[in-house]
C-alpha cells in the first residue's frame, strides 16, 4: 500500500472516529428528547437490544469518513484548495447518507418527520466542520 493510500485510510478512519463520537453526543444530548419520544415502542424490538446491533451501528461513520476523504483526494486537483473540496465532500456525503437514512425511515413511518429533519441538521453540523478538520490533516 503506498503512503498516499496510507494516509487516506488512516484520516478517513479518524474521521469516522470522530463522526461516532460526535453523532452520539448529538443524539444523546442534542437530539436525546426527540429520540427518547420515538425510541420507547421501538426498544422492544428483539433486534434493537443486541450486541451486534451497537456495533453495527458504528460501522457506517467509518464509512462516511473514508469516503469524505477519498471524496476530497479526488475533488482536490479540481479545486482551489483542500477547504473547498472538503466543504463539497461533507456536503455530498453528509446530503446522501443523511436523506437515505433518516428521510427513508420517516417516510417509513418509524419516526416523526420533526426528528428526521432534525437528525439531518445534525448530520450537516458534523459532517462537515469534520471534513473540513480532514482536509486540512490531509493538506499537511
Amino acid at each position: 500500500m503506498t503512503a498516499s493510500r496510507i494516509r487516506i485510510w488512516t484520516v478517513g478512519l479518524l474521521t469516522g472516529v470522530l463522526l461516532n463520537v460526535t453523532g452520539w453526543v448529538g443524539n444523546n444530548f442534542v437530539l436525546g428528547g426527540l429520540w427518547r419520544d420515538v425510541g420507547t415502542p421501538l426498544s422492544s424490538v428483539p433486534w434493537r437490544q443486541s450486541v451486534g446491533r451497537d456495533v453495527l451501528s458504528f460501522v457506517p461513520d467509518f464509512i462516511y469518513g473514508v469516503a469524505i476523504v477519498w471524496l476530497i483526494v479526488a475533488i482536490r486537483p479540481r479545486s482551489h484548495d483542500y477547504r473547498s473540496a472538503a466543504w463539497r465532500a461533507g456536503l455530498f456525503v453528509a446530503i446522501v447518507g443523511g436523506i437515505t437514512t433518516y428521510f427513508a425511515i420517516a417516510n417509513s413511518g418509524f419516526i416523526p418527520w420533526r426528528l428526521a429533519v432534525a437528525s439531518f441538521v445534525l448530520v450537516l453540523g458534523t459532517k462537515l466542520p469534520l471534513a473540513v478538520l480532514a482536509g486540512r490533516l490531509l493538506e499537511r
